[in-house]
């Protein structure tokens, strides 16, 4: 339940840049270039039926960008490979306890964490990065500047 885990993150985690504001204007990213992090970001939602978070904190409200950046789909078991992927760029509770589900449920494997943690580790903080001056930017260029090979499974 989205709902649950929503309300379990914000309650277990440090917030992290609570006010910061993020501006996701879909008609504006569907007119951006093929292949670029705003229209493939827009893609991504409009794929998936989904619109862009504005509560929470600033790892909440740019979960969808971190998706597209690491090329992870909204499926359940890309859910959990993200929440490890969060994990080793911020503290985070919340994704820890996820990763742990995950591994208990077998909706992912050891191998792979570990895989995706050593990434992390090594990218660029995304929590740092200026996500807006990047919406024109291709989406293979914006993965090289951060240092993020793409996860997807």
């Amino acid at each position: 339940n989205l709902g649950f885990i929503l309300k379990m993150a914000q309650t277990i985690n440090p917030q992290i840049y609570p006010g910061r504001e993020l501006d996701i204007n879909l008609e504006e990213l569907r007119q951006l270039p093929e292949g670029t992090l705003g229209r493939e970001l827009a893609r991504f939602l409009d794929t998936n039926g989904f619109e862009p978070l504005n509560s929470g904190d600033w790892i909440q409200r740019t979960h969808d960008v971190w998706q597209v950046v690491t090329g992870l789909s909204p499926s359940k078991d890309d859910e959990f490979i993200l929440q490890a992927f969060t994990r080793s760029q911020v503290f985070r509770p919340s994704s820890a306890l996820l990763v742990l589900a995950g591994l208990l449920t077998h909706k992912c494997n050891l191998q792979e964490i570990i895989q995706v943690i050593k990434n992390g580790k090594m990218a660029t903080k995304l929590i740092d990065w200026d996500i807006e001056s990047d919406w024109a930017t291709p989406l293979s260029e914006v993965r090289q500047k951060l240092g993020v090979i793409p996860l997807s499974s």
